[in-house]
């Protein structure tokens, strides 16, 4: 059996979607235009099952153990396309959620 901690490094991110997981995106300050492009802060969440429990883990930058936060929509699009997720989902609002899971072919 596998153990968790409370958090998990953005390498693993791949690993636990194959396996599963789902990555849920909040959005912590609402995108504002800036010029061509919206900018604002989303974070993420691993949430994987283990053992029958359901564990939501916050994303890091590898040991640094600072929160994966992504400041602009291109990047966060860029992201979720790196990741195989489809369809992708946008939270707009401080506090919002969306649950992106990779893409597993037509039902």
């Amino acid at each position: 059996m596998r153990e968790f901690s409370p958090v998990i490094p953005i390498a693993e991110l791949k690993p636990t979607l194959e396996a599963g997981g789902k990555i849920e995106v909040e959005c912590v300050e609402e995108p504002t235009r800036v010029s061509n492009q919206y900018q604002a802060v989303w974070k993420f969440y691993a949430v994987a099952e283990n053992g029958g429990q359901q564990h939501r883990l916050l994303v890091v930058h590898g040991r640094d153990v600072k929160p994966r936060t992504i400041r602009t929509l291109t990047g966060l699009l860029s992201f979720a396309m790196d990741l195989g997720v489809s369809p992708i989902s946008i939270p707009r609002h401080a506090g919002e959620r969306a649950v992106w899971e990779p893409y597993r072919g037509a039902a």
